[in-house]
């Protein structure tokens, strides 16, 4: 998978992103990427399993309880030979205001 700094302009990066709710994201990591070597260009990528974190904060109108946060990760997957269309995938994240 891309990285979330990929080394060209035309590749899709690796981006969380998470919408307004009782939680504020204050900052998003991500992991170091490999640096691999596909056909003539080397790729900045992350490959196996990672995990990406992220550090919340709650809203100054969050009420106590049971919430649901969203967020969309956008990603564009590659093998040793292309990369491939990218694509988003919607997250839903329980959480627990106190």
């Amino acid at each position: 998978m891309n990285s979330n700094k990929p080394k060209d302009e035309y590749l899709i990066p690796l981006k969380l992103e998470w919408e307004s709710g009782p939680l504020v994201a204050e900052s998003i990591s991500y992991p170091q990427p490999e640096q691999i070597k596909v056909g003539n260009d080397t790729l900045s990528v992350f490959t196996g399993s990672f995990a990406l974190s992220t550090v919340f904060k709650a809203a100054k109108d969050a009420s106590a309880g049971a919430k649901s946060l969203t967020g969309k990760l956008r990603y564009q997957a590659c093998n040793d030979q292309m990369c491939f269309r990218p694509s988003s995938l919607i997250i839903h994240l329980p959480v627990v205001v106190q």
